[in-house]
This record gives C-alpha cells, structure tokens and sequence, in this order.
C-alpha cells in the first residue's frame, strides 16, 4: 500500500480537499467522534471560547495539556514579576510580563492578556510608585484568572476521563 497514493476528492462549502486515504479516515473519525459526543465541552465565559475552539480545534485531551503547562509554568514566571517589581527593576518587569501575556493568551484569557499588554507599556513610560495601582488590580486579575483557570483543568481532566 505504500507504494501506492491513493487521494480521496471532497467538496465542501464550494472547496475542493484532497486527502490520502489515511487523512480522510482521521478527518472523518473525528467529526464522527465529534458528532457522537453530545456533551460538548464548553469553556468558562470569562475565557475566550472562541479563540480557544480554534486553537485546540475540539481536541479537549490537548487543551487539558495546555492548561496542564499553564498552572504548571505561571507561578515561576510570576515569581520573576513579584521580584523585578520589588526591586523596581521596569525594563526587566516589563519582559516578565510579557511571557506572562503570552501565557494567558494560551488559556484564552484575552482581556487579561490586553492588560498585560498595556501593563507593559506602561512599565516604559512610568516609575514603580506610578505604576502600584495598576500592579495591585493585575495581581487581584491573575489570582482569579489562576482560580479560573485550576478549575477548567480539573473539568477538562474529568471531561477528558469520561470520553
């Protein structure tokens, strides 16, 4: 057989896919799957469903990886944040934040990742004393996230084990 290609036209929505047998039957295992499953897995209304339906694609098993990593990584990187704030070092605070906003962006907090983001910016243009409201609200805003975030593990995980 593997001699051989052998290719697999479809036409969906006015275009043309061209498969390997093994693509088609994948592909068509996963609707299939998709379809069979009637509880589908919904993320927490504070994440960005929307994004994070993209990204993961339905792949609930590599979402729960994802989050895994995320409660996994955070609190390392957020220790380098708490320090390079303590020590007022701002161009080094900017930079934690940012892996950090990379890190909620994964998870699908996207309004948290957009204040991160001016956070950051911040940092350029601000001393530490200017900045201790802002970092207090990002600190309450990552502790909830984090909480958020433990809990859509956990379901995923409960999710993942019943599918």
């Amino acid at each position: 057989m593997d001699k051989y290609l052998i290719l697999i036209f479809g036409i969906y929505a006015g275009y043309t896919y061209i498969y390997t047998i093994n693509e088609f039957v994948i592909t068509k295992l996963q609707y299939l799957m998709k379809e069979i499953r009637s509880d589908q897995f919904v993320f927490h209304e504070r994440l960005n469903a929307t994004f994070l339906e993209e990204l993961f694609e339905g792949d609930t098993i590599y979402a729960e990886t994802v989050f895994e990593d995320f409660l996994r990584d955070l609190p390392a990187y957020w220790e380098k944040v708490q320090t390079s704030y303590q020590h007022k070092n701002l161009t080094l605070l900017g930079t934690n934040i940012h892996t950090c906003k990379t890190l909620f962006g994964y998870v699908g907090f996207t309004d948290l990742q957009e204040l991160c983001q001016e956070f950051e910016n911040k940092c350029a243009i601000h001393t530490a004393e200017e900045l201790q409201a802002d970092f207090a609200a990002l600190v309450r805003k990552k502790q909830e996230a984090q909480h958020i975030i433990e809990n859509e593990y956990n379901r995923l995980k409960r999710y993942n084990e019943g599918a």
